[in-house]
Formats: structure tokens, C-alpha cells, sequence
């Protein structure tokens, strides 16, 4: 996890004054040490980075500017920052437009109206963690590219009527082969059948559309097995060389590398997307995405009962005030391991915000989710979080409420609202308890 270092260098670009006062206020409540220039437009950030020492840690970046607007403000600012992450600040709480900020090149998004300390300093570390992420992948891809120019890749020769298959060492190297192995494979079927079985269709159809000229190359990413029995995946791409007189492919001939690291990092950035960095749990974004699923469910299926359960730590800000965030995020990671721990495999767990948390419960009706919330509301109660320099370990409650997500909810805000109705309720009446809205 990356840490946000003391002092942190910001440039906020938002040309509203009270929106502005209300980021610097945010802000400086966590970072009294650190650096937050305001800018009203794209043409004054240019400027600043001219004049800056080094380049700032962050962009908190407004989308309606004086100088540019919507998604073009995005394109804009990252060809003038680079590789600065940028954080998008918008008043559209709409998931296709999100993604549409994400693809532009932001890093992340906060929704006006809802920051607060807690979720802008997760932003800021989400939003550098994924930078560091990215120019690892983009560096991986450059070399990539130097390895195709410069021949360092295995390279392969396919005789199509003796299915005969001649490869490098450097081939046979990325599956961990020699070319005086006893078992090696013998030809192209051979090869073919490590390959892996959710793979091979998409090969086979890559090839043929390149066999019927529908492509000018062959090139595929799939997994093969390695000699040790685990996967690897590779880049191939090839060419048909010859053909006979009726066009009958002859001879294809291609390069193959080995690209696991960067299927690696990119399933690390899959997971940054989808995933609260400090708990490891769904982010609100993805929680909410298979909510709406499971919602369409409830719609399809007659008589199908799914339940949505809120949770909010009791007295958290006291544990904050106290100890300090350290001790804070131990709680949280704490509390989501235990609450983790104690759900099926079907269930659905996020971080909906600070300390904030929602399960969803498919198939289960409200008597279950019941039994479900106060389980888990007796684990939360009997943990205890050790505190590295603190003595006595922490221990902490929660309040909870249920709801049931219904057919007539138009999205699964609705079902949420009442589960946070219920969760309120259970506050009110002295915490740490278990309230149901039907």
C-alpha cells in the first residue's frame, strides 16, 4: 500500500472560491504540513508547474474551468501535467461518465458534495499508487517493443502439411524446456494441446480469420503451460510466408514473448479499480455495480429475497481523535477481516466510505439476514485490535441495519438508504445492535 508521504505538494484547479475553500479546508485537516496551490484554470496550472520547484504530487482537478469543460478538461490537463496523477472533482454521481473520466486519463474521481478528509486522502494515495502502477506498465510495454525491434524474442516456424514446429531456445526457455529434453513436445499438436483450455478457441479463430485474409498477421495473448505445471502467458503474433497454387497456407513463421509481469500489473490495476486499498474490500464503485446485478436478479426471479446490510463503527472518530489515523486504519483493516471471515462465498462485502460498510446477502430472506447481521455484530464485539506503542488492545462496536433489496427499487440506492435508515435507528436506540426496515 502506498503511503502518503508528510508533506505532499498539491495543485487544485477549480475556479469556484467555496468549492476551493471547502478542498484547502478538507485538505489541510490531515495535511497542516503539507502544500496546496489553487489555480482557477487550465492556462494558471500550466503556469504554476512552470514555476514549481519539482512537479506537484497531485492534481485535484475541476472539470468546469473558465478555459475548458467535461472530458476535454481531462485530455487537456494530461497533456499538460504527464504523468502527475489527476484527480477528477465532479458534481456527476453517474458510473458511465466515471469510466469515461477514468479512460480520459484521470487516475481517480471524487463527487462534490460528498469528501470528506477520509475519502480525499484515499484519492490521493489511490490516485499515486495507480500512477506508480501505470509507468511500471508503460515502461514494460517500451520494452516490449525494444525486445520485437531488436530480435530478442522466441521465434517459431510452422510446416502446416508435416505439422512440424521449429522453434529458438529462446522460445523453449520461456516454458522451461531444452532442446535435449526428453520430453519434449514433438510437434505443432503437441504445443497446441498445452495451451490452455479457455485459450485455445480464441487461438484457433485469431489464426483462421488471418489463414482467410481477413487479417494481415496473426497475433494472439493466451496462456501456455509451463514445465513445471504453472502458466504463462504470452504475446504471439505471425505471418502465413507461403502458400500452394489454390492458396492452401504453406508455412507461418512468428515471434512469441513471455508477458506474465505485465498481465501481472495489469491485473494489479484491475484490482486497484475494484478494490478499497486500505481493506482490500470492494470500493463503492464495484460493490455498487453488483448490486445493480443482483437487483435485476430480484426483478427477473419471482419470490427471490436478497438483502442488503449497513454497517457503521460506533464512536470511530473518538478512536481517530485519540490514537491517531494509524491506529484508525488498523481498526478498519481489523474489522474487515473479521466481518470478511464470516460471510459465505456468495455474499458481497464493500467499503462504501470512512467507516461505512455494506454486505449484500443474494437468496436470502429477512429472518436469514437477521441471523446473518447480529453474527456478525457479536464477531466485530468480541475482536480486539492490537496497536503497535498502545498498551491495551482497542476494541470497538457496530451499529447495523437490514433492509431487503426490492423488486419495485428502481436501483440499489433505494434498498441502501433504508438499510442506513435502520442503521441510524440502531444508533439512536444505544449502538452496537441489529435494526430491520421492511
Amino acid at each position: 500500500m502506498t503511503q502518503i508521504p508528510r508533506q505532499l505538494s498539491i495543485v487544485l484547479v477549480e475556479d469556484d472560491p467555496g468549492d476551493a475553500t471547502l478542498i484547502q479546508y478538507t485538505f489541510k485537516y490531515d495535511h497542516q504540513e503539507s502544500e496546496l496551490v489553487w489555480v482557477e484554470s487550465l492556462a494558471a496550472l500550466a503556469d504554476a508547474l512552470e514555476q514549481a520547484s519539482r512537479p506537484p504530487d497531485v492534481i485535484l482537478l475541476d472539470l468546469s474551468l473558465p478555459d475548458t469543460s467535461g472530458i476535454q478538461t481531462v485530455l487537456t490537463c494530461k497533456q499538460t501535467v504527464g504523468a502527475i496523477p489527476i484527480v477528477v472533482l465532479t458534481g456527476y454521481d453517474d458510473a458511465e461518465f466515471s469510466l469515461q473520466v477514468l479512460e480520459a486519463g484521470a487516475q481517480d474521481y471524487l463527487i462534490k458534495g460528498k469528501i470528506d478528509a477520509d475519502s480525499l486522502n484515499r484519492a490521493i494515495r489511490y490516485a499515486m499508487s495507480r500512477a506508480k502502477l501505470e509507468q511500471r506498465l508503460v515502461l514494460s510495454e517500451e520494452r516490449m517493443a525494444a525486445a520485437i525491434n531488436g530480435g530478442k524474442l522466441g521465434v517459431w516456424d510452422w510446416l502446416f502439411d508435416s505439422q512440424t514446429f521449429i522453434y529458438s531456445d529462446r522460445w523453449l526457455e520461456t516454458l522451461g524446456y531444452h532442446r535435449d529434453d526428453a520430453d519434449l513436445p514433438s510437434d505443432a499438436n503437441a504445443w497446441f494441446m498445452r495451451v490452455h483450455s479457455e485459450d485455445r478457441e480464441r487461438i484457433e479463430l485469431a489464426i483462421e480469420r488471418h489463414v482467410q485474409g481477413e487479417n494481415a498477421h496473426y497475433e494472439c495473448e493466451f496462456r501456455m503451460q509451463h514445465r513445471s505445471g504453472h502458466w504463462v502467458w504470452v504475446l504471439e503474433s505471425g505471418h502465413i510466408v507461403s502458400r500452394d497454387a489454390s492458396g492452401k497456407p504453406l508455412r507461418m513463421v512468428g515471434v512469441q514473448q513471455d508477458i506474465s509481469a505485465r498481465k501481472a500489473m495489469e491485473a494489479e490495476l484491475t484490482r486497484l479499480a475494484m478494490h478499497d486499498e486500505l481493506t482490500g474490500q470492494l470500493n463503492r464503485r464495484s460493490f455498487m455495480d453488483l448490486a445493480e446485478r443482483e437487483l435485476a436478479r430480484v426483478k427477473r426471479k419471482p419470490g427471490y429475497v436478497t438483502c442488503m446490510v449497513m454497517f457503521d463503527l460506533d464512536r470511530f472518530k473518538s478512536v481517530n481523535d485519540r490514537y491517531g489515523h494509524g491506529a484508525g486504519d488498523a481498526v478498519l483493516k481489523r474489522f474487515a477481516d473479521t466481518v470478511s471471515a464470516e460471510l459465505r462465498k456468495m455474499d458481497v462485502f464493500g467499503r462504501l466510505g470512512g467507516e461505512e460498510f455494506a454486505v449484500m446477502l443474494p437468496d436470502t430472506d429477512v429472518s436469514g439476514a437477521q441471523v446473518a447481521a447480529e453474527k456478525l455484530r457479536r464477531a466485530v464485539e468480541a475482536m480486539a485490535v492490537r496497536v503497535p506503542s498502545f498498551g491495551e488492545p482497542l476494541k470497538v462496536t457496530t451499529s447495523i441495519g437490514v433492509a431487503v433489496l426490492k423488486s419495485s427499487d428502481t436501483l440499489p440506492d433505494s434498498a441502501l438508504a433504508r438499510a442506513d435508515s435502520a442503521l441510524y435507528e440502531a444508533k439512536n436506540s444505544g449502538r452496537n445492535q441489529v435494526c430491520i426496515n421492511v
